[in-house]
């Protein structure tokens, strides 16, 4: 009996963090926009057979000179990413990421922890990005076009 609770228990667990990337594929192409003073763009594909999408973005100050990339893998438990200086030396140390652990995903929104996509009834992308610095949370929101 014990041991039929704890794997209900386990399998509880393992299924209550699983989420959809299925129904993510909305997010799939390339989007543009305005942030932080210059444009953004970002590329999703599609998910592959174990159920992770990858993507990269770019950020381009008002001069239109590149000012740093992300690369990232969205999977059921989240988002693994890693930032990149224009000249392409990383933030991050080799072995390190940034982690966006995952909350829920519905057939419009992807809802992380500090991070959320969500298609808008427009057609535009909204991202909701929390940040910490200096001890001050932030939350910056970005609207983003899908480039036909």
């Amino acid at each position: 009996m014990k041991s039929t609770i704890t794997l209900l228990l386990i399998i509880i667990g393992l299924n209550a963090n699983t989420q959809d990337i299925s129904k993510c594929t909305w997010l799939v192409g390339t989007w543009t926009g305005p942030g932080f003073g210059g444009s953004f763009e970002e590329v999703w594909s599609e998910p592959d057979e174990n159920g992770i999408m990858m993507g990269m973005f770019r950020y381009l100050n008002p001069a239109g000179e590149i000012q740093f990339y992300e690369f990232w893998l969205l999977d059921s438990s989240g988002m693994r990413l890693k930032h990149f200086n224009a000249d392409f030396s990383g933030w991050e140390e080799k072995s390190d990421f940034v982690t966006f652990n995952m909350i829920e995903t519905t057939d419009t929104k992807v809802s992380m922890k500090s991070l959320s996509y969500e298609l808008m009834e427009n057609g535009e992308m909204e991202i909701q990005l929390t940040l910490k610095n200096e001890g001050k949370v932030k939350t910056e929101v970005f609207r983003l076009k899908r480039k036909e």
